[in-house]
Protein backbone atom coordinates (compact mmCIF):
# COMPACT_ATOMS: atom_id res chain seq x y z
CA UNK A 1 0.00 0.00 0.00
CA UNK A 2 2.87 2.57 0.97
CA UNK A 3 4.84 1.44 -2.00
CA UNK A 4 1.54 3.21 -4.20
CA UNK A 5 0.78 6.13 -2.93
CA UNK A 6 4.05 7.57 -3.48
CA UNK A 7 3.62 7.25 -7.60
CA UNK A 8 0.04 7.86 -7.30
CA UNK A 9 1.47 11.42 -5.68
CA UNK A 10 3.78 11.49 -8.47
CA UNK A 11 1.67 11.35 -11.05
CA UNK A 12 -1.22 13.98 -9.78
CA UNK A 13 2.18 16.89 -8.83
CA UNK A 14 3.37 16.16 -12.83
CA UNK A 15 -0.29 16.69 -13.78
CA UNK A 16 -0.51 19.92 -11.64
CA UNK A 17 2.63 21.51 -13.22
CA UNK A 18 1.98 20.57 -16.79
CA UNK A 19 -1.45 22.30 -16.07
CA UNK A 20 0.25 25.68 -14.37
CA UNK A 21 3.09 25.45 -17.22
CA UNK A 22 0.18 25.44 -19.95
CA UNK A 23 -1.36 28.36 -18.52
CA UNK A 24 1.37 30.79 -18.34
CA UNK A 25 2.60 29.47 -21.85
CA UNK A 26 -0.83 29.82 -23.05
CA UNK A 27 -1.20 33.82 -21.94
CA UNK A 28 -2.96 36.08 -24.56
CA UNK A 29 -0.87 38.22 -26.38
CA UNK A 30 -1.20 41.84 -26.51
CA UNK A 31 -3.24 42.96 -29.56
CA UNK A 32 -1.85 45.15 -32.02
CA UNK A 33 -3.23 49.15 -32.25
CA UNK A 34 -5.57 48.34 -29.57
CA UNK A 35 -6.63 50.35 -26.86
CA UNK A 36 -6.72 49.47 -23.27
CA UNK A 37 -4.05 46.76 -23.28
CA UNK A 38 -2.22 45.95 -20.51
CA UNK A 39 1.54 45.14 -18.89
CA UNK A 40 3.58 45.12 -15.82
CA UNK A 41 6.74 45.49 -14.73
CA UNK A 42 9.91 47.94 -14.16
CA UNK A 43 10.03 50.81 -15.58
CA UNK A 44 13.62 52.40 -16.07
CA UNK A 45 14.69 54.80 -18.66
CA UNK A 46 17.91 53.64 -20.87
CA UNK A 47 20.25 55.65 -23.40
CA UNK A 48 19.63 54.65 -27.44
CA UNK A 49 20.96 55.28 -30.21
CA UNK A 50 18.62 56.80 -33.10
CA UNK A 51 19.47 56.07 -36.86
CA UNK A 52 21.69 59.51 -36.77
CA UNK A 53 23.71 58.37 -33.69
CA UNK A 54 21.71 60.70 -31.32
CA UNK A 55 21.26 59.87 -27.95
CA UNK A 56 17.90 59.18 -26.72
CA UNK A 57 16.34 58.84 -23.33
CA UNK A 58 13.44 56.51 -23.69
CA UNK A 59 11.58 54.68 -20.99
CA UNK A 60 11.42 50.70 -21.37
CA UNK A 61 9.23 48.96 -18.98
CA UNK A 62 10.86 45.45 -18.06
CA UNK A 63 8.69 42.72 -17.76
CA UNK A 64 8.84 39.82 -15.35
CA UNK A 65 7.47 37.17 -18.02
CA UNK A 66 7.89 37.35 -21.73
CA UNK A 67 5.37 39.39 -23.30
CA UNK A 68 3.86 38.75 -27.38
CA UNK A 69 2.13 40.90 -29.75
CA UNK A 70 -0.67 39.59 -31.97
CA UNK A 71 -0.52 41.64 -35.38
CA UNK A 72 -2.85 41.61 -38.65
CA UNK A 73 0.72 41.29 -40.60
CA UNK A 74 2.21 38.21 -39.50
CA UNK A 75 5.64 39.77 -40.27
CA UNK A 76 5.20 42.54 -37.76
CA UNK A 77 4.17 40.03 -34.88
CA UNK A 78 6.09 39.53 -31.70
CA UNK A 79 6.39 36.07 -30.74
CA UNK A 80 8.46 36.75 -27.17
CA UNK A 81 9.54 39.77 -25.45
CA UNK A 82 10.58 40.67 -22.30
CA UNK A 83 11.04 44.79 -22.59
CA UNK A 84 8.38 47.15 -24.01
CA UNK A 85 9.04 50.71 -25.04
CA UNK A 86 6.08 53.03 -23.15
CA UNK A 87 6.06 56.66 -23.44
CA UNK A 88 3.10 58.71 -22.65
CA UNK A 89 0.11 59.33 -24.68
CA UNK A 90 0.19 63.33 -23.35
CA UNK A 91 3.22 65.07 -22.28
CA UNK A 92 0.91 65.86 -18.69
CA UNK A 93 2.05 62.08 -18.13
CA UNK A 94 5.35 62.71 -18.09
CA UNK A 95 5.76 64.08 -14.58
CA UNK A 96 4.21 60.59 -13.63
CA UNK A 97 6.84 58.33 -15.46
CA UNK A 98 9.61 60.55 -13.99
CA UNK A 99 8.72 59.70 -10.56
CA UNK A 100 7.82 56.14 -11.42
CA UNK A 101 11.19 54.92 -12.50
CA UNK A 102 12.73 52.24 -10.92
CA UNK A 103 9.02 50.98 -10.02
CA UNK A 104 6.72 47.94 -10.86
CA UNK A 105 3.67 49.68 -12.86
CA UNK A 106 0.93 48.42 -14.27
CA UNK A 107 0.73 50.44 -17.94
CA UNK A 108 -2.48 50.64 -19.89
CA UNK A 109 -2.72 51.63 -23.46
CA UNK A 110 -2.11 51.02 -27.15
CA UNK A 111 0.77 48.73 -28.45
CA UNK A 112 2.18 48.52 -32.02
CA UNK A 113 5.21 46.61 -33.14
CA UNK A 114 8.25 48.74 -33.69
CA UNK A 115 9.43 49.91 -36.91
CA UNK A 116 11.50 53.30 -36.61
CA UNK A 117 14.75 53.63 -35.28
CA UNK A 118 13.40 55.78 -32.16
CA UNK A 119 11.56 52.64 -31.26
CA UNK A 120 13.87 50.39 -28.46
CA UNK A 121 12.29 47.32 -27.83
CA UNK A 122 10.35 45.14 -30.08
CA UNK A 123 6.76 46.25 -28.92
CA UNK A 124 6.49 49.73 -28.05
CA UNK A 125 3.43 51.06 -26.22
CA UNK A 126 1.55 54.47 -26.39
CA UNK A 127 0.53 54.80 -22.53
CA UNK A 128 -2.63 56.42 -21.46
CA UNK A 129 -2.45 55.49 -17.65
CA UNK A 130 0.58 54.33 -15.65
CA UNK A 131 0.09 53.30 -12.01
CA UNK A 132 2.81 51.86 -9.45
CA UNK A 133 1.66 48.46 -9.12
CA UNK A 134 -0.15 47.05 -6.14
CA UNK A 135 1.35 44.63 -3.82
CA UNK A 136 0.58 41.14 -4.52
Amino acid sequence: MRNSVAPRALGIAAGVALVLLGTAASAACLKDNADGQTAEGTLTVTRAKDAAGRTERPYILHLAADACLDTQDPEDAVKATRTIHVYPSDEKAEPAFHRLVGKMVTVSGNPFAAHTAHHHAPIVMRVEDIKLRAKR
